[in-house]
């Protein structure tokens, strides 16, 4: 683990209490974080966005998984789309017009996503689809609008995992960002194929703000990285505690069915990572198939293709790109040296004797 920090941040906004962030600050700031938690309920002693399906938390048991299902697994912003696409070129044989076929959500649905809207929004989209025909370009091209037209093409066709699984034609490839107690019990007992990625956690934690910023459902948080860092660290963020979640599936990395991989070691080497999936999917690829998919899987491509980049679909209603930076080390950025060395302190206490690390 490569300990860096940019030099020009200052630690002026940031005070520390042990080893907790107090949520004190101004108003505004203190009314934003409150939002954010508004938007959660708490199971087991983890935050999940209510927008997730609140009966297959409780009871693991009720997803019906076959024994040739693969999931990919992670820690939310961690390379999820990115391995994704990979495991389906090497599922599919690198034929990347399937890829291309469909919105990667449509493809792949995120299993635990139970997208709730308002009944308005509902109304407003089904009337938008009917007289898109007729209504002018100028209007079509408002980013509102835009947006909406995203709900219907996403959300609402593959708003709810488990429906939409039932639609998928064997074998499926599906993603979650479960923590493993709260995992498919069957998908376990079954032994179904998991690939799980794990990404450093500065990197992870910028990479979160920017997502949950972006102007869209479930949450848009207004909130600067420093507000954010305060949910952050006390892992009151979508799914928990990174440390929780990632070291859990790391205790499981030896088992037969589970392939735990490394953000940052996929990005040194994608070609590396195409050889260990298709090794651990028992797939058999030519090498000019490798090189294929990793020339598909560059950030170039992904950013540029409209079945995975939500943010080609949904135009300038984005305030933030979904397909970002892929950077290591982005966090320099954001952290300030207080910041910095609080969490190296955190990270060494909880990753202490777990033999798993990090470059950033």
């Amino acid at each position: 683990m490569f300990h860096r920090c940019a030099p020009r941040l200052l630690s002026k906004h940031h005070t520390r209490t042990k080893t907790i962030i107090s949520f004190r600050g101004s108003c505004q700031k203190m009314d934003e974080n409150a939002r954010f938690l508004a938007s959660t309920f708490e199971h087991d002693g983890v935050c999940y966005s209510k927008d997730t399906n609140r009966s297959m938390i409780e009871r693991p048991d009720i997803v019906n998984c076959r024994e040739d299902d693969v999931f990919v697994a992670s820690y939310p912003k961690s390379g999820t789309t990115w391995t994704i696409e990979m495991v389906s070129l090497v599922m599919n044989g690198g034929n990347v017009e399937i890829n291309t076929a469909g919105h990667q959500q449509e493809r792949h649905p995120m299993l635990e996503a139970e997208f709730k809207f308002p009944l308005w929004v509902c109304l407003a989209v089904h009337l938008l689809v009917l007289l898109k025909p007729i209504l002018p370009y100028a209007i079509m091209e408002l980013s509102f609008i835009k947006m909406l037209l995203v709900l219907q093409e996403i959300a609402f066709e593959s708003g709810d995992g488990l429906k939409q699984m039932e639609k998928i034609k064997p074998p499926r490839l599906l993603k979650s960002h479960l923590p493993y107690h709260a995992f498919p019990s069957q998908a376990i007992r079954k032994k179904c194929k998991i690939v799980y990625v794990a990404r450093n956690p500065k990197d992870t934690g910028v990479s979160f703000l920017h997502h949950v910023s972006m102007g869209r459902a479930p949450m848009d948080y207004k909130g600067s990285w420093n507000d954010f860092y305060k949910l952050y660290v006390n892992d009151k963020v979508w799914y928990g505690s990174w440390f929780d979640h990632v070291l859990t599936w790391w205790q499981h990395r030896n088992d037969e069915n589970i392939l735990f991989l490394k953000y940052e070691d996929m990005k040194k080497d994608p070609r590396g990572a195409v050889k260990s999936i298709a090794d651990f999917l028992d797939v058999s690829l030519t090498e000019d198939t490798i090189d294929n998919i990793v020339e598909f899987c560059s950030f170039k491509k992904m950013k540029e293709n409209k079945a995975v980049n939500f943010s080609l679909l949904a135009g300038d209603s984005l305030k933030h790109e979904f397909v970002r930076k892929g950077e290591v080390g982005d966090w320099m950025n954001f952290f300030t040296v207080a910041q910095n060395k609080e969490y190296e302190k955190i990270y060494e206490e909880r990753m202490k004797g777990s033999g798993l690390d990090f470059e950033w």
